[in-house]
């Protein structure tokens, strides 16, 4: 599908929009329409080894826009995305909170980070088209830092007796810090275009299941596989076993060089949670058999996708060739401090294949501290910090401050 076909779905769609808003006596597109502001002040600081540390602060303002259905049929969503430097000097970027330029200074930047048309199939079935932020396993964009990342998409998506399925085409993206929307491009210059279909299903015993497949023509293939399992133990206790995997390849001579031609690799990762009453014990195994996964479409140049594992933390994701990886994760909520949470984790991997020399080795250490405000809606303030150290990256030791506070302006 070329940029033609991309702009004749979405003439078609403005033409549909506008004759049901026409016709749409209700006034219902404009009556359920809500407007949500949410602000976001982020301080990073990443400290290395041996070169300059990575710094930056910035407040960002995200406006979303959400529109009722003229006609019960058709609406539009959109999102401004916003962000003004606090602070951050020339040679010290990298830190995915503030653009770095070519001349190694930061700045802010800011975007339409969604717009897209919305098309009612029927009660269970939905249709969308333009730009916007998504979350499928295979498809996602990640909200790590100030400003989320975004693609440019169509999707279909419903539920059919009980499953909810999903495709997705998708021909360009935008990364957290950019403020425009690039192709895909693959390693011979050509655009490309990503396609993925999947869907889960939850049955009556209350085990859920997810299944998708992707293909970036010529590229890269991914299919992922997800198993969850809830148990009551007692009234106040349950257990989650949860199982993910991951399959990847090059899909021909214009895969990535990133990968190579020859990639394939596959991941597993499972995981136990038991919890009791404020407190979650989480312990979570994770091995990968061949090439480091590579779960970026395009290789991270514009697309920011990631892992849904549990050992996909703050900083690694323990996804190299061949390695091995455990973790063992507290969760606690505070009840003498209403609003206060805790969370802290240690993730170790090792086998790394390095291609030559001894295997390889790192791990990780996180602690999180989280408070909602009771009295004041919206407001919650984050402090995570990470320890990283490994044979495979430059270790580093790293804090980000998170201030979040949400509103509904209409």
């Amino acid at each position: 599908m070329n940029f033609k076909r991309s702009a004749l779905y979405g003439v078609m769609l403005t033409a549909i929009s506008a004759q049901a808003m026409a016709q749409d006596s209700t006034g219902s597109f404009i009556n359920d329409s809500k407007v949500d502001a949410k602000f976001r002040t982020f301080y990073f600081n990443r400290d290395f080894e041996g070169r300059n540390d990575a710094i930056a602060a910035a407040q960002a303002l995200r406006l979303d826009y959400q529109s009722g259905y003229a006609s019960d049929l058709i609406g539009f969503d959109a999102s401004l995305f916003t962000v003004g430097k606090l602070s951050g000097d020339t040679g010290e970027g990298g830190t995915g909170v503030l653009q770095t330029n070519s001349d190694g200074s930061q700045s802010g930047y800011t975007k339409i980070g969604q717009a897209y048309l919305k098309l009612k199939l029927g009660q269970e079935a939905e249709l969308k088209a333009g730009r916007m932020v998504i979350d499928t396993p295979l498809f996602n964009d990640s909200d790590s830092r100030i400003t989320p990342s975004s693609t440019q998409v169509v999707m279909l998506d419903g539920s059919f007796h009980g499953a909810d399925l999903y495709g997705i085409w998708s021909d360009k993206a935008s990364a957290k810090t950019e403020d425009g929307f690039h192709d895909y491009v693959d390693n011979q210059g050509n655009d490309y275009e990503v396609i993925v279909l999947g869907g889960g299903y939850t049955f009556d015993n209350k085990v859920s299941v997810h299944a998708a497949h992707g293909q970036a023509d010529n590229v890269l293939r991914q299919t992922y596989f997800n198993v969850s399992y809830p148990m009551a133990l007692s009234q106040d206790m349950t257990l989650l076993l949860d199982a993910h995997h991951y399959i990847g390849e090059a899909d021909g001579d214009g895969a990535l060089d990133s990968v190579g031609s020859d990639y394939d690799s596959d991941l597993t990762n499972l995981a136990a949670q038991l919890r009791y009453q404020q407190m979650k014990f989480t312990l979570s195994y994770q091995a990968v058999n061949g090439d480091e996964y590579e779960e970026s479409w395009d290789g991270f140049t514009h697309d920011d996708n990631g892992l849904v594992t549990w050992n996909s933390v703050q900083r690694l994701d323990f996804d190299r060739a061949d390695e091995r990886s455990w973790q063992a994760r507290l969760d606690y909520k505070f009840k003498s401090v209403p609003g206060l949470s805790v969370m802290t984790r240690y993730t170790r991997g090792d086998n790394i294949d390095t291609g030559s020399g001894p295997d390889g080795k790192e791990w990780e250490r996180n602690v999180e501290l989280r408070y909602n405000f009771p009295y004041v809606e919206g407001l919650s303030l984050r402090w995570r910090n990470s320890t990283v150290r490994s044979t495979e990256t430059s270790n580093t030791d790293e804090n980000r401050l998170i201030l979040n506070y949400n509103i509904a302006l209409l």
